[in-house]
């Protein structure tokens, strides 16, 4: 099965037709690719600087040689800024022809809110400050489970941290470090934004839906008449639920909710929680809402935090490398919050987080427990929800479609 594109433009009742570049992997019955525009249109590769980087070690992990750049940045000082600017952690955004050619390179200015920019134009180097209005298009894709999410996202030239956001959103739902199953499918429609034409960073995810081992999920934006967005199914059921499946954003699941050899006491013994192997230093965040009830060291646990969370619920969060600066006991953390690193203090044998979930002081298994569900939108509220993601649930299936066909007025 070859992976394929097509360019069509949506008509929703009461706008005007909006192209979209939309990536399948079937193979769509239609000759070679047509742009609107008649141009090339650019592919978005995301990434962060990582320690020890160069520029040109940055471009090359991102798919990228350009020998034309790096000359052009070596002669001219405004362009050495952007070498200054390589810290680790900073978001870098590029993008490409269909053939690798380099069209730009985007990242945050330090100490300003706009971002500096380096594109082609007219078959030379410029370099530019973006301001931070940029102009916002929408964009859909869809994709199939082969092996993980970034491979998936990875084939269809979908940006890193739209991949990131689907788990976020989905994440009451799907443990994306374990549930995924090869098949699964999903549908995004998402902003992308733009600087004279040229691609920055995505924007925020509009709609998704994520078929996972059967089940289908679905998530649209939507803010209410408060004034505060949130993503909501399409039956308008909010999608942020009480507890999160997972403290980690991703990770591999070394060990299970369920009987175990310990590797250090060297006996059988019941495993209650999940351990998810992750290197020294990963982020980990409060699964829900919550009170600090416990933080310090504990026996074999190291360095651990208990959080505790409306009702009969608690969460636990063990070997940890170290807290969140300002982390004490009675303080408030919301879901998603950073609270620590992963370690392998206590009795670990390996840096990874050990999580517990426990009701009434009983630990159960995080996978399978019903987590405490919101209140959905009803009357006025309802009716405009409902109103508003008509046509944005309408790109969503168009994106999902077996086949693209483009439509007119």
């Amino acid at each position: 099965m070859s992976l394929s594109a097509a360019v069509v433009a949506v008509a929703v009742p009461g706008t005007a037709p909006t192209p979209f570049q939309v990536n399948l992997l079937e193979q769509l019955p239609m000759p070679a690719i047509e742009y609107l525009d008649g141009m090339d249109q650019p592919f978005v590769r995301e990434g962060s600087v990582e320690r020890g980087d160069t520029l040109a070690s940055l471009l090359a992990r991102l798919g990228v040689q350009d020998q034309d750049l790096n000359q052009f940045v070596a002669a001219h000082p405004e362009a050495r800024a952007l070498l200054r600017a390589l810290r680790p952690g900073v978001a870098v955004t590029v993008t490409t022809t269909r053939l690798g050619r380099l069209l730009s390179v985007s990242l945050p200015q330090s100490g300003a809110d706009g971002r500096l920019l380096i594109s082609r134009q007219a078959g030379q180097f410029v370099v530019s400050d973006q301001p931070a209005q940029l102009e916002s298009r929408v964009r859909m894709a869809s994709g199939e489970i082969r092996s993980s999410l970034f491979a998936a996202t990875d084939g269809i030239g979908l940006p890193d941290s739209v991949a990131t956001s689907l788990a976020d959103i989905f994440g009451a739902n799907i443990d994306f470090h374990s549930d995924l199953r090869r098949g699964d499918r999903f549908s995004v429609v998402y902003e992308m934004l733009y600087h004279q034409g040229a691609a920055v960073r995505t924007g925020r995810i509009l709609a998704a839906e994520f078929v996972n081992d059967g089940r289908r999920y679905s998530a649209v934006w939507f803010v209410g008449a408060d004034g505060r967005g949130e993503y909501y199914s399409a039956d308008g059921r909010p999608l942020r639920q009480g507890f999160l499946r997972s403290p980690l954003e991703f990770s591999r699941v070394s060990s299970g909710f369920s009987m175990r050899f310990h590797p250090i006491l060297k006996q059988w013994r019941a495993h209650r929680g999940v351990d998810y192997a992750a290197p020294t230093g990963t982020r980990i965040r409060a699964t829900a809402d919550g009170v600090v009830d416990f933080i310090g060291r504990q026996n074999g646990y190291g360095n651990f935090i208990v959080l505790r969370h409306q009702g009969s619920y608690t969460t636990a969060y063990a070997h940890m490398n170290g807290f969140a600066k300002g982390l004490q006991r009675g303080s408030r953390v919301s879901q998603g919050e950073l609270i620590g690193y992963v370690g392998s203090t206590g009795w670990a044998t390996g840096p990874h987080l050990h999580y517990e979930f426990r009701v009434n002081g009983e630990q159960k298994d995080p996978m399978r427990v019903a987590l405490p569900q919101s209140a959905p939108l009803i009357g006025s509220q309802l009716s405009a929800f409902r109103e508003r993601s008509a046509g944005v649930l309408a790109q969503l299936a168009l994106a999902g479609a077996p086949q693209a066909v483009a439509l007119r007025d």
